[in-house]
């Protein structure tokens, strides 16, 4: 607050300073035009006119030096520089200067008669206004006793001048009227300046926290006019609808475009879920018309990353799954632990041929695996919220290579993240979990088709979307078309020892963390999954 107000008075100052300057190069040129004009009038002798009358070679004298100094403060005022020059000591100097040389003019021309004491008043009007505070007065008081002393000195020295002691009374006091009057609006003109100013730095504070506040909202803002250019767009709308970086967005992708006019017919109309480009997430577009009555002309685009509305949908999927849990441990996990115990005993028998004896290994396998798909359902279900953290996208890929091959050693995990201080926000467990999943499933699928457990995990920031991400790709044979759409589906495996949850969970932590896991086609023909982090910096919603 203190260092606004220092600015503020500041800019007063700067201001006040410029106006000051440019009143006194007007008052310069009309103190030129002043001197010069008594010169003419007292040569020409207009209208019989009065002035000069008393002494013409005195008078002719102190106005032609008057007009030559005023020549002077002409060229001076114009050559002088912007800064650091004292307008208000230079204006206090011109005053009494020009009190001073209209007053002995006003003696030379005899008296108030002459009519020059309406310009000492203006010399005094000036001053008030150029100047501040006891300056203003002092140049009063200068006016009104040189204009009651001339008079005296007139009636001492000049006594067949007529003098008027009330006239030169008046006039004094006319003289303090004038100074106390522009001070007194001077002043408040400067405390509305002052005020003035104050709004408009409250109001720029304003519009820039609102900015920031409008550009760190998770949700996309776009305001477009009538013919559907786009007037302001925050940097969520830009990411949610694919435009790289700051570039502008001139307008609307068409598949928005299209929804907002269906909208300006029907305002009732809701759009459905879109993608706005290739590699965007799904959004949803709600509008509303910045004059609420007129949706034809600017309108207010609202754009939602549906990945909350899937987020808030999975912890209900969770919550219902943890309820389904418990009934299965206790229908399904005790009658499983009797099976396997007596299958066990079994194949120990003494009695027991060779081939029942294999029949029992069989029961405990598929024991042991229907056991691994009660303890992964009830993982699920005991998932605790997220903690999303910031993390170090390139730092944390080698703590995680570090410790994943320390349970397998003859890995080969090739890390490349660009740029290597890339953040992430996540829950560091869920995170590790997803890659833990992702990787064992890369190298297990790389090593049976090549011979080779190598894994290529590639991070960085989409210069699309603005979020950072990580790719996960094996030099297995890729997965088919048909298998493709059934991946992240729960108990789906291509392995006869899986148990089809461990993409299906990965998928559910990374929505969970506002994070999508998706499948793409790698290059070299391998699987490739990608995580699409959320942004980091982005975290209003």
């Amino acid at each position: 607050m203190l260092a606004h107000r220092a600015e503020i008075l500041d800019e007063i100052e700067r201001r006040r300073y410029a106006l000051n300057l440019s009143l006194l190069k007007i008052y310069s040129y009309y103190r030129l035009l002043v001197g010069l004009g008594l010169a003419v009038v007292f040569q020409q002798n207009v209208m019989g006119s009065a002035i000069g009358q008393l002494d013409p070679v005195a008078f002719l004298r102190l106005t032609l030096l008057y007009s030559l100094l005023n020549v002077v403060s002409v060229i001076f005022l114009q050559v002088v520089p912007r800064r650091h020059f004292h307008t208000q000591l230079f204006a206090t100097a011109l005053g009494i200067y020009d009190i001073v040389v209209l007053t002995a003019l006003m003696y030379f021309s005899g008296g108030l008669g002459s009519g020059i004491g309406l310009l000492v008043l203006v010399s005094v009007a000036t001053g008030a206004i150029l100047v501040t505070g006891r300056r203003a007065l002092l140049l009063a008081s200068l006016a009104a006793i040189g204009m009651l002393y001339q008079e005296l000195y007139l009636s001492l020295t000049a006594p067949q001048y007529p003098y008027d002691y009330f006239q030169a009374g008046v006039l004094g006091a006319l003289c303090f009227g004038a100074a106390l009057a522009l001070q007194y609006l001077s002043q408040r003109v400067r405390d509305n300046d002052i005020r003035a100013l104050t709004q408009a730095a409250e109001l720029s504070d304003l519009e820039q926290v609102n900015r920031q506040i409008i550009q760190r909202m998770r949700t996309g803002i776009v305001v477009v006019d009538a013919a559907n250019h786009v007037r302001m767009a925050n940097q969520s709308a830009r990411a949610l609808l694919g435009v790289p970086g700051q570039d502008d967005l001139a307008r609307l992708p068409a598949v928005l475009e299209r929804h907002l006019e269906a909208w300006r017919q029907d305002t009732e109309r809701r759009a459905a879920p879109f993608h706005a480009a290739p590699g965007t997430p799904e959004i949803r577009a709600n509008f509303s018309a910045v004059r609420s009555d007129d949706p034809s002309a600017d309108v207010t685009i609202f754009l939602e990353d549906t990945s909350e509305v899937q987020q808030q949908a999975q912890q209900l999927k969770l919550a219902a799954l943890g309820r389904l849990s418990a009934s299965i441990a206790h229908e399904i996990r005790n009658p499983l632990g009797a099976i396997s115990h007596a299958a066990q005993l079994l194949h120990e028998s003494q009695v027991l041929e060779t081939g029942d004896r294999r029949l029992t290994e069989i029961i405990r396998d598929h024991c042991k695996r229907m056991n691994g798909v009660v303890e992964n359902v009830l993982e699920t279900s005991r998932r605790r919220p997220p903690s999303p953290v910031r993390l170090p996208l390139g730092s944390h890929l080698a703590e995680f290579v570090t410790a994943f091959r320390d349970a397998s050693a003859d890995a080969q995990i090739c890390v490349n993240v660009d740029p290597y201080d890339t953040e992430v926000r996540i829950d560091k467990g869920h995170l590790d979990q997803v890659l833990t999943n992702l990787v064992s499933n890369a190298v297990r699928h790389s090593r049976e088709h090549t011979g080779r457990p190598i894994v290529h995990l590639r991070g960085g920031i989409d210069s699309r979307t603005e979020r950072p991400f990580l790719t996960v790709i094996d030099e297995g044979p890729g997965v088919s078309e048909d298998m493709e759409k059934h991946l992240f589906e729960p108990f789906f495996t291509t392995a006869r020892s899986g148990t089809g949850l461990g993409l299906y969970i990965s998928r559910e932590l990374c929505e969970a963390n506002q994070a999508r896991l998706t499948y793409e086609r790698a290059d070299g023909g391998g699987a490739c999954f990608r995580i699409t982090f959320s942004h980091p910096d982005r975290i209003i919603a």
